[in-house]
């Protein structure tokens, strides 16, 4: 809570430049470096600006000194034209104020910036004391102190004009006036339901009525029927005492209890549960609080069903209740049809704080639906209405499809009989259905399904084309039959060009990108949530503040590339190896088409990159024969922190080669068609080929767990046709 008042002084400089703004009174008394302008005119004419010198007089020049040091400006100035008439006959005068002397006083004790300070000879305690910024946190507001030349010193009571705006104790200064703010006294905090909660000091006796009156009073939403004030006793032990009327006045009993320094007034707010109303909510055309009255019933609350909703439930209403004396809450459920009917059991008696509730109907009952599957536009279930036809149905889906078969369309009807139910199907004629035809467009009954039945071999338009593209021929778009197979589609595409990579051929398919793109979420979301439970548990496992510090860094680092993650989408690749048309026919990659399919073959890229820690990360003109460790050494080699254990190769028809699985050995190519001798330094690189050396992780327990994650990422970058280079 604020302490009451220090925030006034905030705006010092405010204060104190505004001064010399002010007009000065006619009692003002005139010192040493007072300037008056003096105005003649009449017989003679003549204008001064003259100055109150050391002695207290002022020079006119023609007339001599006039001594006004101490006299109050109206008598100065009777004083000065007293002086000019014995000179001058048949002449009016002005004389106004000028500039203002300034006057040294003293500001000491508890204030920000304790001093002597220059002030105008206007200035009052305030003025001085928002030059030194004013009183500080520990200095009092209602005693200040003023100390002139041996006199008594006269207290000044901020709180006089802070509280109403009564600045007429406000002493006005006089040089070599002393200040004093001493420490602050006795203060209490009022809190809660009052209009000025706050920090208030002490000034004598002071009852739990004048604080309240300090604090602006109690709010509307405080209530009296307790005010409690927590006290400490005898500086050893808190104590609330609770201030509850006992058959008086609340002024008198809150005028009768004395405040202790550092009491705590709390005011608390009025109940919680609002009285005198009556709650209507639910399938209602106006919810909210009603006026409660006596003798209120329910057909008070709701007089007609003009006061609901359509496809209101009337045959139950629920009513919950408060029943005292422990006011637990009960459930009470009348027919409203039968109330609105005029049955007074029904018609039941409110009490206040009752809470009606009117249900939808299908809140209460299970909702009427038919379904309507197959060639329609949009098969689904639908709701259903009294009177509704097969007709409705196929409207409600939108019509049949261009591939229905209008002869032959089948209703499935579900038929109770006793505790047992049967299904029936109607064969129906959908086309004379549609047209109107009583025998066809049956009406319809709850649970029907409608079966559209489709011409056999149709296709969709989306499942009818796949995209070539690339070194073939005559790339684009070409529609399939079902069942047709690569090969065919290549050789309509006039089959490969002579630039054509058949190594690097890209196929893509539309189910497989669907299926590793669920794929791919669900593991980014695991990833995620492992991250941050390993993360909470970081602290507790931590073996120094070293440790501590790099595994959290590499969490940070993980989570972020898993945000990364989840903007990318899978890219649906099917690993493929063609050949010519020929052999392509007698292998397994012949595959059956289906709709979206594409395939790209690319022209020879002529290039092998290498990526991650490698001292130049960069792609290097393919040499036939060179292996890993050539290029691998044209990059600079690994640099220190690189995991050379677990490189590996992305191979540019989408496989991967990593050292994991290469030992010393002889090993056959399936790439290069040949046999190789000797480590993974030794494996040849082919054109297109991407070589990854990793970054190493510290091998302690945390970082192993991290490395599992990131090998996941890394996987599914992979699938996303991307590559991950940062921790592995």
């Amino acid at each position: 809570m604020k302490q009451f008042g220090y925030d006034f002084f905030k705006n010092s400089l405010q204060l104190t430049s505004a001064i010399d703004a002010m007009p000065a009174g006619s009692n003002y008394l005139l010192g040493p470096g007072d300037v008056l302008n003096l105005n003649v005119w009449g017989a003679v004419n003549f204008r001064y600006e003259l100055t109150v010198d050391r002695t207290g007089e002022l020079m006119i020049p023609k007339v001599g000194v006039v001594r006004v040091w101490g006299l109050p400006f109206d008598k100065a100035q009777a004083a000065v034209k007293e002086a000019i008439s014995h000179y001058y006959r048949n002449f009016e005068m002005s004389l106004t104020l000028g500039r203002l002397r300034s006057i040294q006083v003293y500001v000491v004790g508890e204030v920000e910036a304790p001093g002597n300070y220059p002030v105008s000879s206007l200035a009052t305690v305030i003025n001085a004391l928002a030059a030194a910024g004013g009183p500080s946190y520990n200095g009092s507001l209602r005693k200040v102190k003023v100390t002139r030349n041996g006199q008594p010193p006269t207290t000044v009571d901020l709180y006089d004009m802070l509280l109403s705006g009564d600045r007429n104790k406000d002493v006005q200064l006089q040089n070599g006036d002393t200040i004093f703010v001493p420490v602050i006294g006795p203060v209490v905090a009022v809190a809660g339901e009052v209009r000025r909660p706050a920090i208030y000091e002490m000034n004598g006796r002071t009852t739990l009525a004048d604080a309240l009156k300090m604090a602006g009073g109690v709010a509307a939403s405080g209530s009296l029927g307790r005010i409690q004030v927590e006290r400490l006793e005898n500086n050893s032990a808190r104590i609330a005492l609770d201030i509850v009327p006992k058959g008086g006045t609340m002024e008198a009993e809150l005028g009768n209890v004395e405040l202790k320094d550092r009491d705590m007034v709390k005011v608390f707010p009025v109940q919680a549960a609002v009285r005198q109303v009556v709650v209507l909510k639910g399938n209602v055309q106006q919810t909210g609080e009603y006026q409660f009255r006596p003798g209120m019933r329910l057909t008070d609350l709701i007089p007609s069903t003009q006061a609901l909703l359509p496809e209101s439930y009337l045959d139950s209403v629920e009513i919950t209740r408060l029943s005292p004396p422990d006011y637990r809450r009960e459930l009470i459920t009348v027919s409203l049809r039968r109330a609105l009917a005029g049955n007074q059991a029904d018609n039941l008696l409110l009490q206040e704080q009752d809470t009606v509730k009117v249900f939808s109907r299908w809140e209460m009952e299970e909702k009427p639906r038919v379904a309507v599957n197959g060639a329609v536009v949009n098969p689904g279930t639908y709701d259903f209405y009294p009177g509704m036809s097969v007709r409705d149905l196929v409207t409600a889906a939108g019509s049949a499809k261009r591939n229905a078969v209008l002869d032959d369309a089948e209703l499935s009807r579900i038929v109770i009989s006793g505790d047992r139910a049967q299904s029936t199907r109607l064969q129906l004629n959908l086309g004379k259905a549609l047209a109107g035809d009583p025998a066809n467009n049956l009406p319809l009954q709850i649970d029907d399904v409608l079966i559209v039945r489709g011409v056999t071999d149709w296709q969709d338009s989306t499942d009818k084309f796949v995209t070539l593209k690339g070194e073939v021929r005559f790339p684009g778009v070409y529609s399939v039959a079902r069942g047709e197979k690569l090969s065919s589609v290549i050789v309509r595409a006039g089959g490969y060009t002579e630039k054509a990579y058949l190594r690097g051929a890209k196929f893509t398919r539309r189910s497989v990108q669907e299926s590793q793109q669920k794929r791919m979420d669900e593991i980014v979301r695991k990833s995620e949530k492992d991250i941050m439970q390993k993360e909470a548990a970081l602290a507790s496992v931590s073996s120094s503040k070293e440790e501590l510090e790099a595994t959290k860094a590499a969490l940070d680092s993980l989570l972020k590339s898993v945000q990364q993650m989840k903007s990318l989408k899978a890219e649906g690749r099917v690993v493929m190896h063609l050949s010519s048309v020929d052999e392509l026919k007698k292998s397994n990659y012949d595959l059956v088409l289906e709709g979206g399919d594409q395939l790209e073959i690319p022209p020879r890229p002529g290039v092998v990159s290498v990526l991650g820690q490698v001292y130049n990360p960069t792609s290097f003109v393919y040499l036939p024969g060179q292996d890993v460790d050539s290029y691998l050494q044209k990059a600079g080699g690994p640099v220190n922190d690189a995991e050379s254990s677990e490189m590996y190769i992305i191979r540019m028809d989408g496989t991967v080669f990593s050292r994991q699985q290469s030992s010393f050995g002889i090993h056959w190519s399936d790439e290069g068609n040949h046999w190789s001798v000797g480590s993974f330094l030794s494996s040849s690189l082919e054109a297109g080929d991407t070589l990854v050396v990793p970054q190493k992780l510290e091998r302690i327990s945390w970082m192993r767990e991290i490395k599992d994650i990131t090998q996941i990422l890394a996987n599914v970058a992979l699938t996303a046709g991307t590559v991950l280079i940062g921790l592995k």
